[in-house]
Order: C-alpha cells, then sequence, then structure tokens
C-alpha cells in the first residue's frame, strides 16, 4: 500500500511545521467537532456531503455512522491517553474534553480548499492561497465555537496546576486525502478537494489576514495566532487538525495515528520525517514519521524512537564509553516495557552519539498481543482479541492473500480499536534499533518543528537530525522506488534493518547479521564520514522467539530474534585509549595552539595536558581525560530536549584568567601562558597548581613600555621570548622572572616570531611583523636562569617579503638545503611563501618567493588563512619539505619552494574545507617511519596524507571534534592538534584535538614507535611545546651526494590545456644554469612566444607565464637551458590553449 506521501509533503512544505507547547504532566485534549454546510448535490471533488458520517463507503472499523457522536472521539482519545502512559512511563496523563456541541461552518469544505490554479495564477501562488484558504477554515471553526449560543469552549477556566496545559484538536467531518485512491494510490485518487491533517503551529498564522478581528501576526512569531479577547484562553497559538476518517476508497485506515502524531507535535515533539522533500526518514519505526504514525494501516501507531523518548524526558538513558581492552555489555530491555535499561547512548564526537534500543512487537513469550475493542456508545464494553503478531493484519485487513489468491478476511475486527497492550506491534520485526543522532542539526532544525528537513543544496540528503543505521547495509528507508502499479513509492523499513537478523532467499544462504562494524555502508562513522572505531554486537538470546517477515525492499524473507531483554556488546578497536574519559566537554572553546603537555606522575599516565581558552581561562587534565584536583567553578550549557533543560559543565582551572590568551609554551615542567598585558607561569608542586604572575605594564628601567604582548612566548634554554608593539622581549626564568628588552627597529605590528638554533649556543630571532617585514637578531645565550642574551654587535638582518596588502605572516625555520646555514620560511595567510638565509648587517634577499591558492589567493572567499607551518621529510630524501594548508589543499613543497610529487591534494572533492587556522603536523601513522601529514579540519576531522599526496583510509579521517554548518566565516571554529607520548605503556603516541569546547584523544597504534620524537617529524605545533618553530634537519640522514648533471629532467607547462591565459612552466636540472629560455611554436613553425627565465637552480625551478595573446591552439614549447659548463640542453613539450 502507498501512502500519498508526496502530496501529503507538498502541502505541508508550506508550512514550516513547529511545536508550541511545552511538555506537560497533563495534557487536557478540547475537542471542536466541526462539520461543513451541506453539499447539495455531493461534490464530487470531496469524500461525503461534508457533514459527519455522510461517507458511502462501508468499513468495520471506524465506521461512518459513528464518526459524528461524542464517543467516537472520546474513546480515539482514550487510545491516545493509553499509548501516551505507555511511551511516557506514566509520566503523561492525556485528558479528552469532547465539546457537546458540534460547530457547523457557513461553507463548503470545498470554499476552503480549491483543486485548481487561477487562470495567470503560478504554482506558488496556488499553493500560498490553498494554505491561506487552510488556515481561514480553521479560523472559522475557532470563531464559530467562540460565538456558539451554547457558550465559547475559549471560556471554560483553566487548572490552576502549573503541570497541567490545554490544547485544542478541530476534529472535521470529511475523509483525510492521504489515502486518496484507496489501495490503488494515487492513480485510483479522485478527491482531491479533501483536506490533509495538519498540526498549526504559531508560524502557520501567517498565511491569515491580520485584517482578521482577533488575528496577530508578530515578526518574531512567539504571540502569534487568535486573539479571543476576555476568553480564559485569550490566544490559541496553536491547534491540531484532524479529519473524522482516513479510510478511502475501499480502503480501511484507521485515525489512531494521527491523532497520537497530532497529540505529540502539541507535546513538543518534532516531525521526523522530511517534510521539505516528503520523504520517510525513519520509516516505520517511529510515531512522528508519517509511515510510523500510519503502521497498521493507522489503527497501529509505534511508539516514539530511542531520540524522542529521552528528549522528553520519558526515559533514562545509560552512557557507556567503551575503551581499548574494555568491551561494556548492556542487557538492553523493550521499549516501554520497564524492565531494565532501555536506551544506551555512544559518544561518537562532539556533536554526534549513538542511541541503541529494543523495539519489541510483543512481550509475550508466544508473540501474541492482545487488541482492545469498543463500540463509538456510553459505555465500558471492551472486546479483545488475543492474536499472534505476526498476524495482527488479520485485524484491519479486508483479504487475506496467499500465493497470488486473495479471500475475504473472515477474521477482520469491527468497531474501534481502543488499545493494544504492545504499542510497537505496529512494528515490521522486532530487535535492535541503532539510532545516529546529529547533536547540532537537531539544535538548527528543531527551531522549525522539524529533526529530519532537507537542509538544502548543501547538506543534501547526508545531514539529518535521526537516522537509523540500516544493519543489512542497504540504505533504502525513504528512497524511491516503483512499486508493482508503477508509481513511485518508499520502503519504510523492515526486519532487516534491525539486529539481530537473518536474510534467506530459495537460492541463496545469508549470514546471521549480529553487528554493525565502524566501516561499510552502515557503520559507527560520524555523518561527515569520521572514523570512531566503534563496534556493536547483538548476542541473539538463547529462548529467543523467531519471527519470519519479509524485506519489502529486496523482496526476500527475513527472520528476527525477538525478545523482552536482548544483550548488546559496545566495544571499540585499538585507536582508542585503554581507561580515558574522551571524548570531553571542558565548557570553554579551545585556543589556537592552546595546549602544552607538562610531566605529572600519577598511576597511569606520565604527563597533564594544559590548555587554554580563547579568554585565557587555563585549565589541566591527566594524559586520560581525568581530572587533576576539584573544579572551582563551571559554566552553564543548555541540551537539545524539550524542557530545555541545562547541564552544569566543571572547569578545572588552574587559576584566574588574566586576559585573552596570546600564546602558550611549556618546558616540560612548567607552563607559561602570555596574556596582552600579563605572563603566567604555572607550575605543579605536589600536583597543586601555583602561578607566577609578572605584570607586564609595570615599566623596566631602560625599557619601553608595553602597551599589549603580541606574539609568543618561546621557552629556550631557560629563557622565555615574546614580542610586543614595542620590540623583542627576555625573560629570565628565575625564580622572580625578569626582562630585557631588544628593538626590532622599524617592525611594526609583530605577527609571529621563530627562534632558530644556528649553533651549540648561538641562536637568530626572527620577528616578521607588518607588510612582510622581518627583523633578524643574533644571540648568544648560556642555558642557566640567570644569563642574559649576549646579541652580535652586527646589525640586525632586515628582510621583507613582497606580498599582497595586509596579508599576515608566520614563519618557522629549518636548514632547508642542508648546506648548513638556516633559512627562515615565511607563509602568508594569502598565499605567499617566501625563504631568506639568515643573516646580519642590513638588508636580506629572499632565496626564492612563490604564491599559491591561499586565502585571498585562493577561490574560497575567504581573505585570510591564519595556520601555521609545518617542517619534514615526507620522502626521506634527507631535506625538510614544507608543509601548509590553505583553500581545500595540503601543500607540500620542498626546499625550491615547489610541490613535490603528487601535491597540492584536495581535502574533500564535496564541499570545501577553508579557513585554517590551527597547524598541520608532520607524523608516522602508518608504521612505515616515513611520516604522514595530519590535516585538522574545522568540519571535525583529521585527515591523514602519505608523502605522495595520497589519503591514509585505514581509520582516516578521524572523528575528533564536531561537523556544524555555519552562516559566516567569522563563525569557523579551528581544530588543533597535538600528537606526544602521554600515556605509560601505551603502544603508539597520542593524538589530542581540541575543537569548540571539546577534547578527543586517540591512540596511532599503528605508528612506528618513538614516531612522535623521529627526527623527520613535526609533532606539536611550532615544533613543540617551546613552540620555538625551529625544525633541526641535522638530525636527518645524510644526504646523498647527487652529481652534477647537465640535464633537464623534467619539463611542462601546467595547466594543460591553459585556459584564461595565465600558465606556469617547471624544470627540473640536474646542474646550475647559466641562462633559460622558453619558447612556443605555433603549427606553422613559427615561433609566437619567447621568455628568459632567470636566477636558474640546479633542482626545480619554476616561472609564470602570461600567455594571454596567444589563440586557441597546440603549441610545441621548447626549453633551451645554457649550463655553466657551456653545454646546452633541450626539450619540448606539447601545449593547448583556450581562449
Amino acid at each position: 500500500m502507498k501512502l500519498n506521501a508526496k502530496f501529503f509533503a507538498l502541502f505541508l512544505g508550506v508550512f514550516s511545521l513547529m511545536s508550541l507547547a511545552h511538555a506537560a504532566d497533563t495534557l487536557e485534549v478540547f475537542v471542536l467537532r466541526v462539520q461543513f454546510k451541506k453539499e447539495s448535490p455531493d461534490n464530487s471533488l470531496t469524500t461525503g456531503t461534508g457533514v459527519f458520517g455522510s461517507d458511502t463507503g462501508t468499513y468495520n472499523l471506524d465506521p461512518s455512522e459513528s464518526r459524528g457522536n461524542k464517543y467516537y472521539w472520546q474513546k480515539h482519545l482514550n487510545f491516545a491517553s493509553a499509548y501516551y502512559k505507555a511511551a511516557s512511563g506514566g509520566e503523561l496523563i492525556i485528558k479528552d474534553s469532547i465539546l457537546p456541541t458540534v460547530y457547523t461552518l457557513d461553507k463548503q469544505m470545498i470554499d476552503y480548499n480549491r483543486t485548481q490554479k487561477m487562470k495567470g495564477e503560478k504554482t506558488a501562488e496556488y499553493d500560498s492561497a490553498r494554505s491561506c484558504d487552510y488556515l481561514r477554515f480553521v479560523y472559522d471553526a475557532v470563531m464559530a465555537a467562540h460565538k456558539s449560543e451554547n457558550g465559547s469552549p475559549f471560556n471554560i477556566p483553566l487548572s490552576k496546576n502549573p503541570n497541567t496545559k490545554r490544547a485544542f484538536m478541530i476534529a472535521h467531518a470529511g475523509s483525510s486525502s492521504l489515502l486518496d485512491g484507496g489501495s490503488m494510490g494515487t492513480k485510483g485518487a479522485n478527491t482531491p478537494g479533501d483536506f490533509f491533517d495538519v498540526y498549526i503551529s504559531r508560524n502557520e498564522w501567517v498565511f491569515l489576514p491580520d485584517t482578521l478581528p482577533g488575528v496577530v501576526i508578530a515578526k518574531d512569531s512567539v504571540n502569534n495566532g487568535i486573539v479571543l479577547k476576555g476568553a480564559a484562553v485569550d490566544t490559541i497559538k496553536s491547534m491540531m487538525v484532524v479529519s473524522e476518517t482516513a479510510s478511502q476508497d475501499g480502503l480501511n485506515w484507521g485515525i489512531n495515528g494521527i491523532v497520537v502524531n497530532q497529540i505529540g507535535r502539541e507535546l513538543g515533539l518534532p516531525n521526523t520525517f522530511d517534510d521539505v522533500k516528503g520523504t520517510s526518514r525513519l520509516g516505520y519505526f517511529d510515531i512522528m514519521d508519517f509511515a510510523g504514525y500510519n503502521a497498521g494501516n493507522g489503527f497501529f501507531p509505534v511508539l516514539p524512537a530511542a531520540w524522542e523518548r529521552a528528549y522528553m524526558g520519558w526515559s533514562n538513558v545509560k552512557e557507556v564509553r567503551p575503551t581499548a581492552g574494555h568491551p561494556v555489555t548492556v542487557d538492553i530491555a523493550a521499549a516501554g516495557s520497564g524492565l531494565g535499561t532501555e536506551i544506551v547512548k555512544v559518544p561518537l564526537s562532539a556533536s554526534e552519539y549513538i542511541l541503541i534500543e529494543n523495539r519489541q512487537r510483543s512481550w509475550n513469550k508466544d508473540g501474541s498481543v492482545k487488541v482492545y475493542l469498543g463500540e463509538a456508545k456510553q459505555n465500558n464494553d471492551t472486546t479483545f482479541k488475543s492474536i499472534l503478531v505476526d498476524s495482527l493484519y488479520t485485524v484491519f485487513e479486508d483479504s487475506i492473500c496467499n500465493d497470488g489468491k486473495c479471500k475475504r478476511n473472515e477474521k477482520k475486527a469491527s468497531g474501534l480499536v481502543l488499545g493494544v497492550n504492545s504499542f510497537d506491534a505496529g512494528l515490521p520485526a522486532s530487535g535492535i534499533a541503532v539510532w545516529k543522532v546529529n547533536d547540532w542539526y537537531l539544535r538548527e532544525s528543531l527551531r522549525y518543528g522539524s529533526a529530519n528537513q532537507w537542509g538544502g543544496e548543501f547538506n543534501r540528503d547526508h545531514q539529518f537530525g535521526l537516522t537509523l543505521v540500516e544493519s543489512d547495509n542497504v540504505l533504502s528507508i525513504g528512497k524511491m522506488f516503483k512499486n508493482a502499479i508503477g508509481e513511485d513509492t518508499q520502503d519504510y523499513g523492515s526486519g532487516a534493518d534491525l539486529l539481530p537478523h537473518l536474510r534467506y532467499a530459495k537460492d541463496k544462504k545469508f549470514d546471521t547479521v549480529k553487528t554493525i562494524l565502524p566501516t561499510g555502508y552502515a557503520n559507527t562513522a560520524t555523518t561527515q564520514g569520521g572514523y570512531t572505531g566503534f563496534k556493536i554486537s547483538v548476542e541473539i538470546p538463547k529462548d529467543a522467539r523467531v519471527e519470519k517477515t519479509a524485506n519489502a525492499f529486496m523482496g526476500d524473507s527475513v527472520i528476527n530474534f525477538a525478545a523482552p531483554v536482548i544483550r548488546v556488546t559496545i566495544s571499540v578497536d585499538d585507536g582508542s585509549i585503554e581507561n580515558s574519559k574522551f571524548p570531553k566537554n571542558v565548557g570553554l572553546a579551545s585556543a589556537v595552539r592552546g595546549a602544552v603537555f607538562v610531566n605529572y606522575e600519577d598511576e597511569s599516565t606520565g604527563k597533564a595536558v594544559v590548555f587554554a581558552s580563547e579568554d585565557g581561562t587555563l585549565q589541566a587534565l591527566n594524559a586520560l581525560g581525568d581530572t587533576l584536583f576539584v573544579s572551582d567553578t563551571s559554566v552553564v550549557q543548555k541540551q537539545v530536549s524539550q524542557k530545555n533543560k541545562t547541564v552544569d559543565v566543571p572547569l578545572y582551572r588552574l587559576g584566574p584568567s588574566y586576559g585573552p590568551l596570546v600564546g602558550l609554551a611549556g618546558d616540560g615542567e612548567r607552563v607559561y601562558s602570555l596574556h596582552k598585558k600579563h605572563l603566567v607561569r604555572t607550575s605543579f608542586n605536589s600536583g597543586v597548581p601555583m602561578q607566577d604572575v609578572m605584570d607586564l605594564q609595570k615599566s623596566v628601567s631602560g625599557a619601553p613600555s608595553i602597551q599589549s604582548a603580541l606574539v609568543g612566548p618561546i621557552v629556550a634554554s631557560s629563557h622565555l621570548f615574546f614580542a610586543s608593539d614595542s620590540g623583542f622581549w627576555t625573560v629570565n626564568l628565575t625564580d622572580e622572572m625578569t626582562r630585557s628588552f631588544t628593538s626590532t627597529e622599524n617592525i611594526a605590528h609583530p605577527q609571529d616570531m621563530a627562534l632558530c638554533k644556528v649553533d651549540k649556543q648561538d641562536y637568530f630571532a626572527v620577528v616578521v611583523g607588518e607588510d612582510g617585514k622581518i627583523f633578524m637578531r643574533k644571540f648568544s645565550l648560556e642555558n642557566k636562569a640567570d644569563a642574559k642574551p649576549s646579541f652580535s654587535k652586527q646589525n640586525a638582518g632586515i628582510a621583507q617579503v613582497n606580498a599582497s596588502k595586509n596579508e599576515k605572516f608566520h614563519v618557522a625555520c629549518t636548514d632547508l638545503n642542508r648546506d648548513g646555514t638556516v633559512e627562515a620560511v615565511m607563509l602568508g595567510s594569502r598565499g605567499t611563501v617566501a625563504s631568506f638565509k639568515l643573516g646580519e648587517g642590513g638588508k636580506q634577499s629572499a632565496e626564492w618567493t612563490h604564491v599559491y591558492k591561499r586565502g585571498a589567493s585562493g577561490t574560497s572567499g575567504l581573505y585570510d588563512e591564519n595556520s601555521g607551518i609545518a617542517f619534514g621529510d615526507l620522502n626521506g630524501d634527507a631535506y625538510p619539505e614544507i608543509v601548509f594548508l590553505g583553500d581545500n589543499l595540503v601543500y607540500a613543497l620542498d626546499r625550491f619552494g615547489l610541490p613535490i610529487d603528487g601535491f597540492p591534494v584536495t581535502i574533500n572533492r564535496g564541499t570545501p574545507i577553508y579557513g585554517f587556522h590551527s597547524d598541520p603536523l608532520v607524523v608516522d601513522v602508518t608504521g612505515d617511519k616515513i611520516p604522514e601529514i595530519l590535516v585538522p579540519s574545522s568540519d571535525g576531522l583529521v585527515y591523514a596524507y602519505m608523502g605522495k599526496g595520497k589519503r591514509v583510509s585505514d581509520r582516516f579521517p578521524i572523528a575528533a571534534g564536531g561537523f556544524e554548518i555555519i552562516d559566516s566565516v567569522s563563525q569557523i571554529a579551528p581544530m588543533s592538534i597535538f600528537v606526544t607520548d602521554a600515556v605509560k605503556n601505551s603502544k603508539g603516541p597520542e593524538l589530542y584535538a581540541f575543537h569548540r569546547n571539546r577534547v578527543t584523544a586517540f591512540r596511532l597504534d599503528k605508528a612506528a614507535d618513538g614516531a612522535e620524537k623521529a627526527a623527520s617529524a613535526w609533532s606539536l605545533p611550532a615544533a613543540g611545546n617551546e613552540r620555538t618553530g625551529f625544525f633541526d634537519a641535522s638530525k636527518l640522514g645524510d644526504v646523498d651526494a647527487v652529481k652534477s648533471q647537465d640535464e633537464i629532467s623534467e619539463f611542462f607547462i601546467f595547466p594543460n590545456p591553459v585556459r584564461g591565459g595565465e600558465a606556469k612552466v617547471r624544470m627540473g636540472l640536474g646542474a646550475k644554469p647559466r641562462s633559460i629560455k622558453l619558447e612556443l611554436y605555433d603549427i606553422t613553425g613559427l615561433c609566437v612566444f619567447k621568455k628568459d627565465i632567470p636566477d636558474g637552480v640546479a633542482g626545480m625551478n619554476q616561472a609564470n607565464l602570461d600567455l594571454h595573446n596567444l589563440g586557441s591552439d597546440i603549441y610545441t614549447a621548447r626549453l633551451k637551458v645554457k649550463f655553466e659548463s657551456g653545454k646546452t640542453k633541450q626539450k619540448l613539450y606539447r601545449v593547448g590553449v583556450v581562449r
């Protein structure tokens, strides 16, 4: 049977359905019975004549002759009351009040629901007009009741009990159009004038003209509604609307489901189907999906899924955190049974988690259920049918079909379905349901009354609030396909979506499915594909009842194993840290590079992690995420719950905040936090944090004042360094901490700094400032806290990067060429990269400068990308590579500033990732001792790339943060990552990730021993806790001596073909050239382009080409190189140009 879901959704899509009421202990439902002016003659576009019981169809259940009387509605509300008593565990009572008067309107139904567009009317105008007409019907019904000569139902006094709320339901004559066409679906639809059942929230009143008496339309929608001056209920802000029947065209269909669903909306439950696209998202497994409330032909709606019951506060949730070697096993009781734990939660990331529940069609060992029946009369007479749940369809089906032969169902019930002793009887099968919950998406979508609303082209169909993990690995729920009569229909789920189950067919044997793995179509990964490592396993109970059902989508049979209690084990692979408390909410958003590790011995860890928030608050945890001391304060955070619950998140502060953080560094024992006006040293004496504070605005003899510290700190040789608006400062880390000043001459507004070691006790301080100006000052320093640096008597080295206006820079240093001379590498926020040899005595020239796609130089629209540099030997050639991020790309440059083979590599070929603030790391994660690049992204994932540019797919990307769509680039939340060996007796280093207000940690168990300390690695931002920004290339292996050869090893022009006239030429030369010439020839042999390429080097070379003057054609490029030896070599290349 196909529900008319498409038309249902198109109508609902006009309304942004949003819940109004708060959950209450008691909900009074006042039912207004409303009928229309009688049609004479009968209008064929509607079912019946507009008055109750006028449908000529004959139906055993919900018979037409009883639908207008009070007891028909009272007993349907009694069903809802019993349903919510079971769903809420007795926490909610539904009280009905069926008003005695039947209100008759002055218009016919068709006057409120025209079925054709007017001449020249656009579809959008037509849809809007129908919505306005529908709201006018609601308005007229309210006013008819309010002005009734029998008294207004809105004048009945409200309960004085604050836990009792009142709601109103319009029960109108006519049939719901959801089933128009009956068993023939839309092909048999013949009454388009019938109403849909729609919940009206405060947002929908905008479809009423505010010129009508009592209509209030406010911009914030809080007070929208119909104002009834002087009434006890002075404003109608919401309204449930239900048809007298859902039966149509010979198909007997109940209204129990829609009544329960509408009350759910009033209570605060959101739609869980996609009410924009009109597709099911949770199928038969949830009451707030249209498939769920139409389960059992609408007579047997299913229970709310796990998230809804938790959201409403009706079910307790047991949260578990398995770690490596410590799986968690829970006996999960059937939903609503009260036999024990009913919902288990497993955190996946900062914003996503899994819920596991046990859904059982029958709680009885024999699989039977009791269906309670009655009549629409003033009595309590009840009969019941005890029936096997596999045969529940015999209660409501007209015919029973076997092997293609159908006969009349003699067992069909009659009267009204008053209840059932298991409200999940309408499920397709019994078993364990595993749900993915996207907390971020729910926070965004719940304001519109929806959990799974289509989020537009950007989110498409991969971002939803709630998703059932379909354990058969066939993701079919909500997918469209053709039914037997050629109509579009959907899959609403089957027993193959639950654990455990066994599919079988005549000619094929299947294994029993008892697990959901970290990978595959049914997996425990996050929405963005982040790896979590969790495995969910189900044990088949020895006394399980076997259920045989059908797989509606695949067409084969399914066996399920039903039991009131099923044992579930949640385990995690070796990527987790044994006994860890991660992921952990730390209350405050973390700062970029805002964590260091200090020695802290306890039973299981050797280090503590100290981390800072953007406001400068310092906190500390041990390496397992456990507390070191008692919290002294907390922050309040809102939870996603119907009652807007809050939670107190404790802060484990090291002391008071001294203002916004500039930077954080450590020496292994102490932590140094630099704030704009203070420098704070924190040490742990017997585990107790102690702080020494230097007031930076306190004057120092012979030195200028400090308005604000801007970059740093750097720790080296018992000293600390930072730069302010006034210059470069050295702090002697004695007990009292004293500081001295060195001018940075004309460097204004320092942006970054590095401390570059050039000899045993000799350093270069490098400060980069505004407009790409660079300050280099050499000094000697003894490793004694009271020693002062001895600065060179030569003038400082000064240099400037040829950069974009207002471009900001990071700096780091290493011996790129392995010639014993250290270079400073500058990375600009808009793509400029330059190398300078460290020197003194005035102006220094760049070794090379290149510009790559980054920030304003890229395509993302973001003006600046501010992440830093990493160095590492990615290919084992003993030369350090330069690694940085930008514009959805990972770059790895060689010593000449040119991309190495395989780079740049695109991070995400779907939604681009940009706005990097935090640093990439270079560390081995695969165990081959060759480091990979770790990329921390703002989408909550950590990616890994090999030295050839290939993405690591085994256990990557890691779900290390939380994904959220942002409205502007200013909302980008950077992730900072750190790799260190912090846990005792743990194989492999640990990766710590800070994103928003969460910290997560993983064990890189596949990494080589000591990977974080390898000479080729850059495992912490700015080269370590000390934040020197210096990579010691001398610790790499010996550079293979390459004999100089007069040859062109590589030559090409890219992109090929050239579009837009801009291109680059790249060439590899075996020896230093004396001259380089490039010529392009057309098809006739005429030279049409010449260029001399200066400053060539032995190695890779690159130059920009301006080919705007060339027409579309294929050209032959000739590279002619004259080497220092006097020999000349040539090479040809074919390149296309497209105008």
